[in-house]
């Protein structure tokens, strides 16, 4: 392991705000912020993995054949998180993605749905079900998109963010057939995560091969386009 890298990892455990709603989140990262600096400077010249991209993925399968034509799930997968949101994880991936050019794709919005108290009694546990049908992008608008995806790298360790919830936006390319799927927060940070089986694979899971795990970020124009198209 490569020591830029082995100390990327203790920064995220030294320094990531906590994943949770209230108040108290933005003064703890405050705080947390304030506490780093020294970390972050060394971070800063030894470097963050910024440059290590991911290989290709290898080993495609015509998952959307396979799904009977369907590119968007009703329901994401869940990932495992404390708080009962099915964010799934908080951790920045440590590379970028490298991602295969699509030769279609699809937007899905999909918005939470309270199931139940969350995991202590407090608080609740969300779903996240698809609201409306599956928006195949225009090919004239592929390419713009296709850009904005060069630009996904690992979120910043260390963020402020607003203290919401909203709709997640979800872009679903193929590769001849070969799915993956790019979930963004349209609230909070504007997290990214990736999901190389939009059917079955939480985004941003630890345990997937085919794409890169972990909390991404990109420039503002991907969600605004992805909207858009």
């Amino acid at each position: 392991m490569q020591r830029s890298a082995w100390l990327c990892r203790c920064a995220l455990i030294a320094v990531e705000p906590p994943r949770r709603f209230g108040r108290r989140r933005i003064m703890d990262t405050v705080r947390r912020v304030v506490a780093a600096m020294p970390l972050l400077a060394v971070l800063a010249l030894a470097g963050c993995g910024e440059d290590d991209v991911a290989s290709p993925q290898s080993g495609l399968a015509d998952e959307l054949a396979a799904h009977d034509g369907r590119a968007c799930p009703d329901q994401l997968p869940l990932g495992e998180d404390p708080d009962g949101y099915g964010f799934g994880t908080g951790e920045p991936a440590n590379q970028r993605p490298s991602l295969l050019t699509p030769d279609a794709a699809w937007v899905c919005r999909y918005d939470a749905t309270r199931t139940g108290p969350g995991p202590d009694g407090d608080g609740s546990t969300f779903q996240w079900q698809r609201g409306g049908k599956p928006r195949l992008v225009d090919p004239s608008r592929l390419a713009v998109l296709t850009d904005h995806l060069s630009e996904v790298r690992p979120a910043d360790a260390v963020q402020v963010c607003t203290d919401d919830l909203g709709s997640r936006w979800m872009l679903v390319f193929s590769h001849k057939g070969d799915l993956t799927g790019v979930v963004i927060d349209d609230y909070g940070c504007h997290d990214i995560r990736l999901t190389d089986e939009p059917f079955e694979t939480a985004p941003g899971d630890p345990g997937q091969e085919g794409t890169v795990p972990g909390v991404l970020s990109a420039p503002a124009q991907l969600l605004a386009d992805l909207k858009a198209a």
